[in-house]
Protein backbone atom coordinates (compact mmCIF):
# COMPACT_ATOMS: atom_id res chain seq x y z
CA UNK A 1 0.00 0.00 0.00
CA UNK A 2 2.71 2.23 0.85
CA UNK A 3 4.39 1.50 -3.16
CA UNK A 4 1.13 2.20 -4.21
CA UNK A 5 0.66 5.40 -2.52
CA UNK A 6 4.43 6.30 -3.57
CA UNK A 7 3.12 5.70 -7.31
CA UNK A 8 0.31 8.19 -6.49
CA UNK A 9 2.81 10.67 -5.35
CA UNK A 10 5.09 10.03 -8.19
CA UNK A 11 2.33 10.79 -10.94
CA UNK A 12 1.50 14.31 -9.21
CA UNK A 13 5.10 15.66 -8.30
CA UNK A 14 6.62 14.70 -11.73
CA UNK A 15 5.90 14.20 -15.62
CA UNK A 16 6.17 16.28 -18.59
CA UNK A 17 5.73 19.77 -16.69
CA UNK A 18 8.79 18.51 -14.19
CA UNK A 19 10.96 17.73 -16.72
CA UNK A 20 10.55 20.58 -18.96
CA UNK A 21 11.11 22.91 -16.25
CA UNK A 22 14.03 21.10 -14.99
CA UNK A 23 15.84 21.68 -18.83
CA UNK A 24 14.54 25.47 -18.34
CA UNK A 25 15.93 25.99 -15.17
CA UNK A 26 19.34 23.83 -15.70
CA UNK A 27 20.25 26.28 -18.76
CA UNK A 28 19.27 29.58 -17.00
CA UNK A 29 20.71 28.92 -13.37
CA UNK A 30 23.99 30.14 -14.68
CA UNK A 31 23.00 32.92 -16.37
CA UNK A 32 25.22 36.13 -15.51
CA UNK A 33 23.93 37.84 -12.14
CA UNK A 34 22.95 41.29 -14.14
CA UNK A 35 20.75 38.54 -16.25
CA UNK A 36 18.94 36.60 -13.05
CA UNK A 37 18.26 40.15 -11.22
CA UNK A 38 16.49 41.46 -14.21
CA UNK A 39 14.76 38.42 -14.89
CA UNK A 40 13.88 38.02 -11.18
CA UNK A 41 12.49 41.67 -11.86
CA UNK A 42 10.33 41.01 -14.36
CA UNK A 43 8.58 37.84 -13.07
CA UNK A 44 8.49 40.03 -9.92
CA UNK A 45 6.06 42.38 -11.50
CA UNK A 46 4.07 39.21 -13.45
CA UNK A 47 3.14 37.39 -10.12
CA UNK A 48 2.27 41.14 -8.54
CA UNK A 49 0.39 42.05 -11.19
CA UNK A 50 -1.73 38.45 -11.24
CA UNK A 51 -1.78 38.19 -7.93
CA UNK A 52 -3.77 42.06 -7.13
CA UNK A 53 -6.05 41.56 -10.09
CA UNK A 54 -7.06 37.87 -9.07
CA UNK A 55 -6.59 37.16 -5.17
CA UNK A 56 -8.57 38.81 -2.72
CA UNK A 57 -6.20 39.53 0.24
CA UNK A 58 -4.23 41.23 -2.35
CA UNK A 59 -6.27 43.52 -4.02
CA UNK A 60 -5.36 46.75 -1.72
CA UNK A 61 -2.18 45.38 -0.66
CA UNK A 62 -0.10 45.71 -3.90
CA UNK A 63 0.13 48.66 -5.61
CA UNK A 64 -1.09 49.00 -9.28
CA UNK A 65 2.54 50.09 -10.56
CA UNK A 66 5.13 47.89 -12.02
CA UNK A 67 8.19 47.71 -9.69
CA UNK A 68 11.62 49.11 -10.86
CA UNK A 69 13.62 47.69 -8.45
CA UNK A 70 13.66 44.65 -6.50
CA UNK A 71 13.91 47.06 -3.33
CA UNK A 72 10.63 48.69 -3.86
CA UNK A 73 9.39 45.10 -2.56
CA UNK A 74 9.37 46.59 0.53
CA UNK A 75 6.31 49.20 -0.35
CA UNK A 76 4.07 46.37 0.16
CA UNK A 77 3.08 45.07 3.60
CA UNK A 78 4.16 41.93 5.10
CA UNK A 79 2.33 39.30 5.50
CA UNK A 80 1.86 37.16 8.45
CA UNK A 81 0.81 33.62 8.74
CA UNK A 82 -1.77 34.47 11.22
CA UNK A 83 -3.23 37.14 8.10
CA UNK A 84 -2.90 34.05 5.51
CA UNK A 85 -4.98 31.55 8.15
CA UNK A 86 -7.57 34.34 8.38
CA UNK A 87 -7.78 35.14 4.69
CA UNK A 88 -8.55 30.82 4.27
CA UNK A 89 -9.89 30.78 0.79
CA UNK A 90 -9.40 35.07 -0.49
CA UNK A 91 -5.79 34.28 0.01
CA UNK A 92 -6.23 31.86 -3.36
CA UNK A 93 -6.74 32.99 -6.97
CA UNK A 94 -9.84 32.94 -8.69
CA UNK A 95 -8.66 32.78 -11.85
CA UNK A 96 -7.77 28.86 -11.25
CA UNK A 97 -10.94 26.33 -10.93
CA UNK A 98 -11.37 25.15 -7.50
CA UNK A 99 -11.53 21.34 -8.91
CA UNK A 100 -7.85 21.80 -9.66
CA UNK A 101 -6.71 22.92 -6.73
CA UNK A 102 -4.73 20.42 -4.29
CA UNK A 103 -4.45 20.99 -0.17
CA UNK A 104 -0.93 21.09 1.15
CA UNK A 105 -1.32 20.80 4.90
CA UNK A 106 1.79 22.19 7.07
CA UNK A 107 2.24 23.03 10.98
CA UNK A 108 5.70 24.72 10.10
CA UNK A 109 8.31 25.40 12.65
CA UNK A 110 5.26 26.53 14.83
CA UNK A 111 3.22 24.03 15.40
CA UNK A 112 0.13 26.28 14.30
CA UNK A 113 -1.72 24.69 11.16
CA UNK A 114 -2.13 26.26 7.69
CA UNK A 115 -4.14 25.32 4.41
CA UNK A 116 -2.00 25.96 1.14
CA UNK A 117 -3.54 25.60 -1.96
CA UNK A 118 -1.64 24.36 -5.14
CA UNK A 119 -2.42 22.55 -8.51
CA UNK A 120 -0.27 19.52 -10.02
CA UNK A 121 1.36 21.90 -12.27
CA UNK A 122 2.58 23.81 -9.12
CA UNK A 123 3.77 20.37 -7.27
CA UNK A 124 5.57 19.47 -10.69
CA UNK A 125 7.33 23.29 -10.99
CA UNK A 126 8.87 22.75 -7.32
CA UNK A 127 10.24 19.04 -7.60
CA UNK A 128 12.06 20.41 -10.81
CA UNK A 129 13.76 22.88 -8.54
CA UNK A 130 14.60 19.89 -5.88
CA UNK A 131 15.50 17.66 -8.83
CA UNK A 132 18.25 20.67 -9.94
CA UNK A 133 19.16 20.85 -6.32
CA UNK A 134 19.74 17.18 -5.80
CA UNK A 135 22.03 17.17 -9.21
CA UNK A 136 24.49 19.76 -7.35
CA UNK A 137 24.76 17.12 -4.87
CA UNK A 138 25.46 14.69 -7.68
CA UNK A 139 22.03 12.85 -7.31
CA UNK A 140 19.03 12.20 -9.12
CA UNK A 141 15.33 11.98 -8.51
CA UNK A 142 15.28 8.49 -8.96
CA UNK A 143 18.62 7.79 -6.77
CA UNK A 144 18.15 4.99 -3.49
CA UNK A 145 17.35 7.19 -0.50
CA UNK A 146 16.18 6.25 3.12
CA UNK A 147 14.20 9.42 3.89
CA UNK A 148 13.22 10.28 8.23
CA UNK A 149 10.85 12.77 8.45
CA UNK A 150 7.32 13.59 9.94
CA UNK A 151 5.25 10.48 8.89
CA UNK A 152 4.29 8.22 11.20
CA UNK A 153 5.81 5.28 9.42
CA UNK A 154 4.95 2.33 11.87
CA UNK A 155 3.02 2.59 15.03
CA UNK A 156 3.91 4.80 17.88
CA UNK A 157 3.75 2.14 20.44
CA UNK A 158 6.06 -0.25 18.52
CA UNK A 159 8.65 -1.60 20.95
CA UNK A 160 10.62 -3.51 18.01
CA UNK A 161 12.00 -3.02 14.87
CA UNK A 162 11.22 -2.47 11.91
CA UNK A 163 11.12 1.37 12.16
CA UNK A 164 10.81 1.45 8.60
CA UNK A 165 8.87 0.74 5.95
CA UNK A 166 9.51 0.66 1.96
CA UNK A 167 8.28 2.89 -1.10
CA UNK A 168 9.58 0.55 -4.24
CA UNK A 169 7.71 3.08 -6.59
CA UNK A 170 9.87 5.38 -5.03
CA UNK A 171 13.04 3.86 -4.29
CA UNK A 172 13.22 4.85 -0.83
CA UNK A 173 13.37 3.45 2.30
CA UNK A 174 10.70 5.34 4.45
CA UNK A 175 12.09 5.56 8.47
CA UNK A 176 10.27 6.49 11.65
CA UNK A 177 11.64 9.53 13.15
CA UNK A 178 9.94 8.94 16.49
CA UNK A 179 11.46 5.52 17.50
CA UNK A 180 14.89 6.91 17.57
CA UNK A 181 17.24 6.44 20.80
CA UNK A 182 19.63 4.86 22.89
CA UNK A 183 18.10 1.38 22.41
CA UNK A 184 17.26 1.46 18.64
CA UNK A 185 19.77 2.81 16.76
CA UNK A 186 21.68 -0.21 16.12
CA UNK A 187 18.36 -1.48 14.17
CA UNK A 188 18.40 1.49 12.17
CA UNK A 189 22.01 1.39 11.56
CA UNK A 190 21.26 -2.31 10.42
CA UNK A 191 19.00 -1.76 8.21
CA UNK A 192 20.07 1.43 6.67
CA UNK A 193 23.78 -1.02 5.60
CA UNK A 194 21.49 -3.22 4.09
CA UNK A 195 19.07 -0.85 2.14
CA UNK A 196 22.59 0.97 0.78
CA UNK A 197 20.67 4.42 0.39
CA UNK A 198 22.58 6.88 -2.32
CA UNK A 199 21.52 9.24 0.10
CA UNK A 200 19.70 10.41 3.26
CA UNK A 201 17.25 12.91 3.07
CA UNK A 202 16.91 13.78 7.03
CA UNK A 203 16.14 16.13 9.76
CA UNK A 204 19.31 16.61 11.33
CA UNK A 205 18.36 15.83 15.12
CA UNK A 206 17.26 12.36 13.04
CA UNK A 207 20.14 11.37 11.53
CA UNK A 208 22.55 12.73 14.27
CA UNK A 209 22.43 10.05 17.07
CA UNK A 210 22.89 7.13 14.16
CA UNK A 211 25.56 8.80 13.26
CA UNK A 212 26.85 8.84 16.58
CA UNK A 213 26.15 4.87 16.69
CA UNK A 214 28.22 4.35 14.04
CA UNK A 215 31.52 6.72 14.90
CA UNK A 216 31.33 4.95 18.39
CA UNK A 217 31.37 1.46 17.01
CA UNK A 218 33.59 1.91 14.03
CA UNK A 219 30.87 1.07 12.03
CA UNK A 220 31.80 1.97 8.33
CA UNK A 221 28.79 -0.10 6.08
CA UNK A 222 26.80 3.01 5.47
CA UNK A 223 28.36 5.02 2.70
CA UNK A 224 25.71 6.98 0.53
CA UNK A 225 26.90 9.70 -1.49
CA UNK A 226 25.64 12.74 0.17
CA UNK A 227 23.57 13.40 3.33
CA UNK A 228 20.38 15.86 2.27
CA UNK A 229 19.08 17.79 5.28
CA UNK A 230 16.30 20.10 6.05
CA UNK A 231 13.48 21.61 8.30
CA UNK A 232 15.76 22.48 11.36
CA UNK A 233 19.22 24.08 12.01
CA UNK A 234 21.90 22.20 10.98
CA UNK A 235 24.99 23.29 13.36
CA UNK A 236 28.39 23.24 12.24
CA UNK A 237 29.00 20.53 15.12
CA UNK A 238 26.50 18.10 13.60
CA UNK A 239 27.44 18.73 9.99
CA UNK A 240 30.87 17.43 10.95
CA UNK A 241 29.51 14.87 12.78
CA UNK A 242 27.71 13.34 9.88
CA UNK A 243 30.42 14.07 7.68
CA UNK A 244 32.57 11.74 9.47
CA UNK A 245 30.26 8.90 10.20
CA UNK A 246 28.91 8.45 6.93
CA UNK A 247 32.59 10.02 4.93
CA UNK A 248 30.30 12.19 2.26
CA UNK A 249 29.49 15.96 2.31
CA UNK A 250 26.47 17.03 3.54
CA UNK A 251 24.29 19.74 1.75
CA UNK A 252 21.35 21.52 3.54
CA UNK A 253 18.62 23.38 2.31
CA UNK A 254 15.37 25.61 3.42
CA UNK A 255 11.80 25.70 2.16
CA UNK A 256 8.25 25.26 2.95
CA UNK A 257 4.75 23.90 2.13
CA UNK A 258 4.57 27.31 1.59
CA UNK A 259 6.64 27.24 -1.66
CA UNK A 260 8.03 30.49 -1.29
CA UNK A 261 11.68 30.74 -1.28
CA UNK A 262 14.31 27.95 -1.88
CA UNK A 263 17.58 28.52 -0.20
CA UNK A 264 20.30 25.66 -0.88
CA UNK A 265 23.67 25.04 -0.13
CA UNK A 266 26.36 24.23 -2.39
CA UNK A 267 29.34 22.40 -1.76
CA UNK A 268 31.38 25.78 -1.04
CA UNK A 269 28.84 25.79 2.26
CA UNK A 270 27.16 28.92 1.27
CA UNK A 271 23.53 29.15 1.16
CA UNK A 272 21.86 30.44 -1.97
CA UNK A 273 18.59 32.38 -2.18
CA UNK A 274 17.19 29.99 -5.55
CA UNK A 275 16.25 33.69 -7.35
CA UNK A 276 14.22 32.19 -10.03
CA UNK A 277 11.87 30.31 -7.55
CA UNK A 278 11.34 33.56 -5.69
CA UNK A 279 12.63 36.63 -3.58
CA UNK A 280 14.14 35.92 -0.21
CA UNK A 281 14.42 39.37 1.85
CA UNK A 282 16.30 39.10 5.28
CA UNK A 283 15.18 41.79 7.14
CA UNK A 284 15.81 43.49 10.80
CA UNK A 285 13.39 46.20 12.45
CA UNK A 286 11.97 46.75 8.99
CA UNK A 287 15.22 47.21 6.81
CA UNK A 288 17.40 44.61 4.89
CA UNK A 289 20.17 43.58 6.90
CA UNK A 290 23.85 44.56 5.92
CA UNK A 291 26.35 41.40 5.08
CA UNK A 292 27.01 39.40 8.34
CA UNK A 293 24.09 40.69 10.26
CA UNK A 294 20.94 38.97 11.31
CA UNK A 295 17.31 39.09 10.31
CA UNK A 296 13.62 37.36 9.27
CA UNK A 297 13.17 35.63 6.45
CA UNK A 298 10.68 37.17 4.03
CA UNK A 299 9.60 35.38 1.08
CA UNK A 300 8.05 35.87 -2.18
CA UNK A 301 7.35 32.85 -3.76
CA UNK A 302 7.28 32.53 -7.62
CA UNK A 303 5.98 28.97 -8.94
CA UNK A 304 2.55 28.83 -7.61
CA UNK A 305 -0.19 31.04 -9.03
CA UNK A 306 -2.94 29.58 -7.28
CA UNK A 307 -1.42 30.78 -3.78
CA UNK A 308 0.92 32.99 -4.32
CA UNK A 309 2.63 34.06 -0.77
CA UNK A 310 3.89 37.70 -0.86
CA UNK A 311 6.65 39.52 1.39
CA UNK A 312 5.63 36.05 3.79
CA UNK A 313 7.46 36.62 7.46
CA UNK A 314 8.93 33.06 7.72
CA UNK A 315 10.02 33.99 11.56
CA UNK A 316 12.95 32.20 10.60
CA UNK A 317 16.06 34.15 11.16
CA UNK A 318 19.09 33.88 8.84
CA UNK A 319 22.65 35.74 8.39
CA UNK A 320 22.98 37.78 5.15
CA UNK A 321 26.36 36.92 3.11
CA UNK A 322 28.27 39.47 1.51
CA UNK A 323 28.32 40.22 -2.59
CA UNK A 324 31.51 38.50 -3.18
CA UNK A 325 30.90 35.84 -5.91
CA UNK A 326 30.63 32.32 -4.74
CA UNK A 327 33.54 30.07 -5.94
CA UNK A 328 30.38 27.51 -7.00
CA UNK A 329 30.04 29.99 -9.83
CA UNK A 330 25.85 30.43 -8.66
CA UNK A 331 24.56 33.89 -9.55
CA UNK A 332 21.88 33.54 -6.92
CA UNK A 333 22.64 35.81 -3.42
CA UNK A 334 23.56 33.54 -0.49
CA UNK A 335 23.20 33.46 3.41
CA UNK A 336 25.92 32.10 5.29
CA UNK A 337 23.79 30.31 8.01
CA UNK A 338 20.49 29.57 8.44
CA UNK A 339 20.20 29.63 12.38
CA UNK A 340 15.73 28.52 12.93
CA UNK A 341 12.78 30.20 14.64
CA UNK A 342 13.28 33.23 16.79
CA UNK A 343 11.99 31.19 19.91
CA UNK A 344 15.12 28.76 18.99
CA UNK A 345 17.09 31.99 20.23
CA UNK A 346 17.99 32.20 23.81
CA UNK A 347 17.57 36.00 25.56
CA UNK A 348 19.83 36.30 28.48
CA UNK A 349 18.31 38.19 31.79
CA UNK A 350 20.30 41.22 30.09
CA UNK A 351 18.72 40.75 26.91
CA UNK A 352 21.44 39.80 25.04
CA UNK A 353 20.29 36.56 21.87
CA UNK A 354 22.76 33.60 22.06
CA UNK A 355 22.08 31.13 19.97
CA UNK A 356 24.19 28.15 18.62
CA UNK A 357 25.29 26.43 21.94
CA UNK A 358 26.17 22.88 20.38
CA UNK A 359 29.67 23.37 21.04
CA UNK A 360 29.51 22.96 24.98
CA UNK A 361 28.40 19.65 24.62
CA UNK A 362 31.13 18.04 22.73
CA UNK A 363 33.23 17.58 26.25
CA UNK A 364 30.80 15.19 27.19
CA UNK A 365 31.22 11.93 24.98
CA UNK A 366 28.64 10.23 26.83
CA UNK A 367 25.69 12.76 25.69
CA UNK A 368 23.86 11.39 22.25
CA UNK A 369 21.01 14.00 22.13
CA UNK A 370 20.56 17.65 24.31
CA UNK A 371 18.00 20.09 24.28
CA UNK A 372 17.77 23.60 26.02
CA UNK A 373 14.40 25.00 26.85
CA UNK A 374 14.22 28.41 28.18
CA UNK A 375 11.02 28.93 30.67
CA UNK A 376 11.54 31.80 32.57
CA UNK A 377 13.63 35.09 31.72
CA UNK A 378 16.43 33.74 34.23
CA UNK A 379 15.78 29.55 33.49
CA UNK A 380 16.64 27.39 31.55
CA UNK A 381 16.01 23.27 31.73
CA UNK A 382 18.85 21.45 29.99
CA UNK A 383 17.50 18.02 28.72
CA UNK A 384 19.53 15.49 28.23
CA UNK A 385 19.91 11.67 26.41
CA UNK A 386 22.81 9.85 27.35
CA UNK A 387 24.71 6.52 27.79
CA UNK A 388 25.42 6.82 31.44
CA UNK A 389 24.93 9.88 34.22
CA UNK A 390 26.60 12.24 34.16
CA UNK A 391 29.64 12.52 36.68
CA UNK A 392 29.60 15.65 39.24
CA UNK A 393 32.74 17.05 37.09
CA UNK A 394 30.75 17.14 33.54
CA UNK A 395 27.72 18.85 35.08
CA UNK A 396 30.23 21.65 36.26
CA UNK A 397 31.89 22.11 33.37
CA UNK A 398 28.65 21.97 31.40
CA UNK A 399 27.69 24.64 33.91
CA UNK A 400 30.20 26.92 33.31
CA UNK A 401 30.19 26.80 29.33
CA UNK A 402 26.76 27.71 30.18
CA UNK A 403 27.30 30.28 32.35
CA UNK A 404 29.76 32.24 30.65
CA UNK A 405 27.35 32.48 27.57
CA UNK A 406 24.44 32.83 29.17
CA UNK A 407 25.80 34.57 32.18
CA UNK A 408 25.79 34.52 35.67
CA UNK A 409 21.88 35.24 36.22
CA UNK A 410 20.86 32.27 34.41
CA UNK A 411 19.56 29.67 36.35
CA UNK A 412 20.69 26.34 35.05
CA UNK A 413 18.87 22.72 35.71
CA UNK A 414 19.97 19.73 34.28
CA UNK A 415 17.56 16.75 33.60
CA UNK A 416 18.44 13.06 31.94
CA UNK A 417 15.73 11.42 30.25
CA UNK A 418 15.12 8.12 28.17
CA UNK A 419 14.43 10.18 24.99
CA UNK A 420 13.80 13.63 24.02
CA UNK A 421 9.86 13.82 22.62
CA UNK A 422 9.43 15.35 19.39
CA UNK A 423 7.24 17.80 17.53
CA UNK A 424 4.08 16.36 16.06
CA UNK A 425 5.83 16.64 12.57
CA UNK A 426 8.91 14.58 14.21
CA UNK A 427 11.22 17.58 14.40
CA UNK A 428 13.84 18.41 17.41
CA UNK A 429 14.86 21.16 18.23
CA UNK A 430 17.99 21.56 19.88
CA UNK A 431 16.73 25.09 21.58
CA UNK A 432 13.07 26.00 22.81
CA UNK A 433 12.44 29.29 23.82
CA UNK A 434 9.00 29.62 25.71
CA UNK A 435 9.19 32.86 26.77
CA UNK A 436 9.06 34.00 23.24
CA UNK A 437 7.08 31.89 21.98
CA UNK A 438 4.22 33.10 24.36
CA UNK A 439 3.99 36.68 23.91
CA UNK A 440 1.49 37.93 21.65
Amino acid sequence: MISAYGAHLRRQRYGAGQRRTLAAIRDTQWAPAAVVQQRQLDELNRVLRRARATVPLYADRIPGRELRALGELSSIPLLSKAEVRAAGRAAASTAIGESTWLEVHTGGTTGTPLTVYCDRPTLQRNYAFFARFLESAGLGMRSRVATFAGRVIVPPGRSAPPYWRYNVAGHAMLCSSYHIGPGTVGAYADALARFRPEFIDSYPSSIAPIARHLIAHGDTRIRPRAIVTSSETLSAPVRALLEEAFDCPVFDHYGAAEMAALITQCREGLYHCNSDYGVVEVVRDGRPVRAGETGEIVATGFINPVMPFIRYATGDLAVRADSTPCACGSPFPALTEILGREDDVLVTPEGHRVGRLDPIFKAVASLTETRIVQDATDHVRVEMVSEAALEPGELAELQRGLHDRLGPAMRIEFVRLPRLERSSSGKSRSVVNLVTASRP
